[in-house]
């Protein structure tokens, strides 16, 4: 029953880990405060290299320690790190906001799959996973639609007064961390294993595992068009001639899109089949960023539609994939690994895109971003297929 208890209260702990009314708007914000886009991709390249830094120790200490102390740490310096967000002004102030959420994030990532899979398997509910997984993030996406249309009504009157509710909302998912009880019987590795161990274990099990390397591989290119796709969508809006107010009516909509995906990926991964769920995603994020590179308009907001379904889509299919290899004692280290690796390839990438959109254009940038990525993923399906006939 407890396990059960576990599962609802993670539901809330989904809805308000988006609780985040600055999100519509938070380019606008970084500009306003005299940042390029070069330096916004930077910002969040140094975002991403203090995830890679932090991802693994994280994961291992929701290996060892709990999955429960683990969210209960990345939900308090959430709080710390949109404090600081709040009362920043330039580009070192953010950064310095910026590391303190990657400390909160990495304890969070990794930690919150692996407690709500442990929490399903103690109860022999496993093979739920990618349902309630999809419920979890529809959730999410629904509070970020909820305060992406009140936070483009408060960024009217003051980009920065977004950061406000925000605040309360991470005061809330800390709460809720601290109810959850913690999946007893796969609570720690084993004692006589050092943290040493423990890492390089898992390493050399996520790299020589090739189903596990595919994916690890698949989700790096996934997470880095996504993401760079994410911060070109407002200067994108903006150049299309959509009024600030209604940017986070347009954002909320993003985020139905989200649920959809995320709420039908049981039902179409299941007709599509793995090989062509993965195709899926690839064409759709591909041919959206192209289509979006030839036409800035209002109506070419409908290619990111399409982004959307996939980033709800993606979650719940590639989470289940990665869970059916994996063991309990490392599961959370294994998917700060996958989620480590997907960082690292943004924190390299982002900036180059971000300097092409300053030099050149933005239209250019979203070309370059979707002809790259299909090309990667196209030689990493490749191989996949070569290596599945073997």
């Amino acid at each position: 029953m407890k396990n059960v208890s576990n599962i609802k209260k993670f539901y809330w702990f989904s809805f308000f880990s988006e609780w985040v009314f600055w999100v519509p708007v938070i380019v606008l914000f970084w500009q306003a405060n005299g940042l390029s886009l070069t330096e916004i991709m930077i910002l969040q390249s140094l975002f991403a290299i203090s995830l890679v830094l932090l991802e693994v120790p994280t994961g291992i200490v929701a290996d060892r320690v709990g999955r429960k102390q683990s969210l209960v740490w990345g939900s308090l310096f959430v709080v710390i790190g949109f404090t600081a967000y709040f009362l920043g002004h330039n580009f070192w102030q953010f950064f310095g906001a910026e590391f303190i959420l990657a400390i909160g994030g990495s304890f969070i990532s990794g930690a919150n799959s692996a407690f709500v899979y442990d929490s399903l398997k103690q109860a022999k509910k496993e093979n739920n996973f990618k349902q309630v997984w999809g419920n979890s993030k529809s959730l999410g996406y629904l509070a970020a639609a909820i305060t992406g249309i009140l936070g483009g009504f408060i960024a009217v009157y003051s980009l920065r007064l977004t950061w406000v509710p925000s605040i309360f909302g991470m005061i809330i998912l800390f709460f809720v961390a601290l109810s959850f009880t913690e999946p007893k019987h796969y609570k720690r590795v084993a004692k006589s294993k050092s943290y040493l161990q423990h890492t390089k274990e898992s390493f050399k099990e996520a790299f020589t595992n090739k189903n596990l390397l595919f994916l690890l591989l698949f989700n790096s290119i996934l997470t880095l068009v996504a993401r760079v796709s994410l911060w070109f969508y407002q200067p994108y809006m903006n150049q299309s001639g959509l009024p600030l107010v209604y940017f986070g009516v347009v954002w909320a909509s993003f985020n139905i899109f989200a649920i959809v995906g995320s709420k039908s990926a049981d039902k179409l991964e299941n007709k599509l089949g793995e090989r062509w769920s993965l195709w899926f995603m690839i064409i759709a994020m591909f041919l959206s960023l192209v289509f979006m590179s030839y036409w800035f308009a209002l109506f070419g907001i409908v290619f990111i539609f399409l982004q959307q379904f996939v980033r709800g889509f993606s979650p719940p299919v590639l989470q289940d994939y990665t869970h059916k290899h994996l063991t309990s004692e490392k599961r959370a280290t294994l998917l700060s690994i996958q989620n480590m690796a997907g960082s690292l390839v943004f924190a390299i990438f982002a900036p180059i895109y971000g300097y092409i959109a300053d030099k050149y254009s933005l239209g250019t940038a979203l070309l370059i971003v979707g002809a790259s990525t299909f090309v990667g993923f196209s030689f990493l399906m490749l191989w996949n297929r070569k290596r599945l006939k073997k």
